[in-house]
């Protein structure tokens, strides 16, 4: 999967980032994405991030989906992560 392919399954045109905290308020290596209207936070490391501004076209995306619970309801989480090859197939 595509950048875009990710953008399109979670409904975006582009992926507007800042850096998530922890409990305590101190900055994770995770980036964030959080639409309050619809409950659905898009999140993605920062490792991935960079590698992604030099090569948008990298295919091997997945997008792990779960809801969860949050102070106001449950919303849909989604992660950007990228997967390695196998290294067999059988």
């Amino acid at each position: 999967m595509t950048l875009n392919e990710v953008k399109a399954k979670v409904g975006v045109s582009q992926l507007e980032l800042n850096t998530d905290t922890d409990a305590d308020n101190n900055p994770t290596d995770w980036m964030r994405r959080w639409d309050n209207d619809n409950r659905v936070a898009v999140s993605i490391h920062k490792d991935l991030v960079g590698e992604l501004q030099a090569d948008s076209n990298i295919n091997s995306l997945g997008l792990q989906t779960e809801t969860r619970k949050g102070d106001k309801g449950d919303y849909t989480a989604y992660r950007i992560v990228k997967y390695s090859p196998a290294e067999a197939t059988l």
